[in-house]
Formats: structure tokens, C-alpha cells, sequence
């Protein structure tokens, strides 16, 4: 069980992402969190530097799609101001939720990356199908209160598995 709590790859932010290394090795679809994962927890502005990722990860030739267990109007209302997907299915980390975005890319389980910043929903849920995953820091200290009984757990793991 542990195994399904590693990500692939642990970095900082979606910034490090080494996007021309994935793509040469065949990745062409992103499921990716938002809260503290892209944008902090319920915050509505979209920054210049996320506007400029998106964009660039798209004109190297993928697809990105947003998976979030938070509201989903906000969800497809974000994906819309950025030109990318929303899957209506939530409930990471159950893997209909990562189904429904991989449907919504028109991907396949080897070809797409989860990206998130938290182990016990985008990790496990991702790492279940046998995608590949990649953990970022969060974002934010502001979260959830759900989020933040997750977080206490998360610490744990992340000092035997990081």
C-alpha cells in the first residue's frame, strides 16, 4: 500500500516540470489539481506566469485537463479562462474521477501525467490506475479544513517516503 502513496517525481512547483522531458518520453495529457497545486484554495485570480505555463505546455503538444474534488463550476469556469478541459467527475482519489479526465483528454493510461499537491488524492488516486505522478509543494498554507486532517497524515509519509 505504501508504494501507491510514492509519487514519480517530487518538485517545488508545476514550474520544475521538466515538460520537454515527459513529452519526449511520450507523455501528451495532464490531469491537474488546482487548489494549491496551480492557484491557492479558493482564490479566483489567475496569475500572468500560470497564463504563460498553460500555454507553453500546450504549444509543446499536450493536453490538460483540471480535476478537482472542490466545486466544479469553478473547475470549468478556470479551464475555460485558460482554453484547457474540466472533468465533471470528482472524488479523487477513486479512479472513476481519473477515468473521467483521461476520457476527456482522449488519453490512455500511459500517456497521461497526474500533477497535485496532495498524497492521499491526487498521488494514490493516480498511482492506482498506474499513471504517472508528479507531487508539488502546495501552494499555499490556506486550505480546507478536510485538507488540513489530510496534511497532518501527509507528514508522516512525506518524512519515510521524500
Amino acid at each position: 500500500m505504501i508504494n501507491k502513496l510514492i509519487p514519480n517525481e517530487y518538485l517545488e512547483d508545476i514550474y520544475q516540470i521538466d515538460m520537454a522531458r515527459l513529452f519526449k518520453s511520450g507523455y501528451r495529457n495532464l490531469i491537474m489539481d488546482i487548489d494549491n497545486t496551480i492557484m491557492p484554495w479558493n482564490e479566483y485570480v489567475i496569475t500572468p506566469k500560470l497564463v504563460r505555463w498553460v500555454n507553453q505546455t500546450i504549444s509543446m503538444g499536450f493536453k490538460i485537463c483540471l480535476l478537482s474534488n472542490n466545486n466544479i463550476q469553478r473547475a470549468h469556469s478556470l479551464a475555460d479562462k485558460l482554453g484547457i478541459m474540466a472533468a465533471s467527475n470528482r472524488g479523487k482519489p477513486l479512479p472513476r474521477a481519473f477515468i473521467s479526465a483521461i476520457n476527456a483528454l482522449q488519453g490512455t493510461r500511459r500517456d497521461t501525467i497526474v500533477i497535485g499537491d496532495q498524497i492521499f488524492t491526487d498521488i494514490l488516486g493516480g498511482n492506482i490506475l498506474g499513471l504517472y505522478t508528479i507531487l508539488v509543494d502546495p501552494i499555499s498554507p490556506n486550505e480546507f479544513f478536510g485538507t488540513k486532517i489530510n496534511r497532518f497524515m501527509e507528514k508522516f509519509i512525506r518524512r519515510r517516503i521524500l
